[in-house]
């Protein structure tokens, strides 16, 4: 008994150690930060997350005083930007590094149910030598990869800043360490467009208005995008140009209401141009984005009905034009100082706009957009920020003050021969504790 027992942990023993140590498929790597987040607003306004995503002050009208119905001071106490996320480092595949991330918080769908779960980033990367692809959902390429501005807010600069995450494939060419290509075809999901979700008439009483994935989809062809980037030392410089064609609608309603498909796109051309420098404790950096019904990159403006066939309501569409652009300075490591500013104006649309009204001297004009009735936006934001191990304490004023147009419609370009100036005044207290 005794030497069969010596024979098996003799064959155990010489079975163990002839295997091969295999190594780990893949390696993962949790992160993430509690935020919390005070802030203190004078006026209300055009946001998410239950107002902690600021965009800019919203203008309601006044009352029968005077009085500006959306000036009224109001505060808020939230930790839903909270964030988990996880990294993965996984094995060679088709020659290829891989990686994969995953990443949620509690802020939901922005708008209607803020307090949920959701998929921020969701993609795997493939990388060889000198290139790599993305698939899944990540930031959108014009949110320009590290150029983006430090706030204290939670909008990181919106709407000065692109903001927008969404499914896409993405595929980069690396040359040398410098330089950068990339080209991308991109879709919607949280950050959407806006178009007719129903007609009964062609008048603009008739028609309901609303934002949903659906009317990119339905043009049949995603967003297309190229960038070219270069980085030398501490110095980066990039520029990019999109191409987006919505469907905003799939019928539309004739004489005698009848309705007949529409297959009428808005097509939407856009470019960005980006740098930052990057010395010691020091950081500088600057975006332009100018472009055409930009709403998915949360920005306002959108486009126009510009013509109405009589007969089948088929219509044709004209875009807003809308620069926008920021400046961020930074300085400083466990004590920081920063300032951002951001300036967008609406330049109109390409073409006149059909007139939906009784006559020439009462105009209605439909505009579908993110409000496309703001001439111009800026915003000043200086900030004061503490980094201590694991927690940023920040203390930031941002004022933002946007002036809409008001009166009658210019129907030539879209735009207002009167306006009124609203200004939003936020103070905000910023706690994130990161691991």
């Amino acid at each position: 008994m005794k030497k069969l027992l010596s024979a098996f942990l003799f064959l155990f023993a010489i079975t163990t150690f002839g295997q091969e140590v295999k190594p780990k498929e893949a390696t993962l790597e949790f992160y993430g930060f509690v935020r919390y987040e005070a802030f203190w607003d004078t006026y209300k306004g055009l946001n998410a997350a239950n107002e902690q995503f600021f965009v800019l002050p919203l203008y309601a009208g006044i009352d029968a005083n005077g009085e500006h119905i959306n000036q009224t001071p109001t505060y808020n106490f939230s930790s839903m930007a909270t964030r988990l996320g996880l990294r993965i480092n996984g094995p060679v595949i088709f020659n290829a590094k891989t990686s994969a991330n995953i990443e949620t918080d509690f802020a939901g769908d922005l708008g209607a149910n803020p307090a949920m779960f959701r998929v921020r980033q969701a993609n795997a990367v493939f990388s060889w030598t000198k290139s790599s692809l993305l698939v899944g959902q990540t930031w959108h390429p014009f949110w320009s990869g590290k150029v983006f501005p430090t706030v204290g807010g939670l909008n990181t600069g919106c709407p000065f800043q692109p903001f927008n995450r969404s499914p896409q494939l993405r595929y980069d060419y690396k040359p040398n360490a410098k330089f950068i290509l990339s080209a991308a075809m991109v879709s919607e999901f949280q950050y959407k467009s806006y178009g007719f979700t129903r007609i009964d008439a062609m008048n603009p009483k008739s028609m309901t208005i609303d934002k949903t994935d659906a009317f990119t989809r339905n043009a049949g062809v995603p967003e297309l995008i190229a960038n070219i980037e270069t980085n030398n030392g501490g110095f980066t410089l990039g520029a990019g140009a999109s191409l987006k064609y919505i469907k905003p609608t799939l019928y539309t309603v004739g004489t005698e209401s009848k309705k007949y498909v529409s297959d009428d796109l808005v097509k939407g051309l856009s470019f960005v141009g980006y740098t930052q420098y990057v010395k010691n404790m020091f950081t500088i950096r600057a975006k332009a984005v100018v472009g055409q019904n930009m709403n998915h990159l949360t920005i306002p403006g959108g486009y126009g009905v510009k013509s109405v066939d009589q007969a089948t309501g088929a219509m044709n569409y004209t875009p807003y034009n809308t620069l926008t652009s920021f400046i961020n300075a930074v300085y400083g490591k466990k004590y920081q100082v920063g300032f951002f500013a951001g300036y967008l104006k609406n330049m109109g649309t390409n073409d006149a706009l059909y007139n939906f009204g009784t006559s020439a001297s009462d105009p209605a004009a439909v505009t579908p957009g993110m409000v496309p009735n703001v001439a111009s936006i800026y915003r000043v934001a200086p900030h004061f920020a503490i980094n201590v191990s694991k927690v940023r304490l920040v203390f930031e004023y941002e004022l933002t003050s946007a002036e809409y147009g008001t009166g009658k419609i210019n129907l030539a370009d879209g735009l207002y021969g009167s306006s009124t100036d609203v200004t939003n005044h936020r103070g905000q207290l910023m706690l994130m504790y990161s691991f």
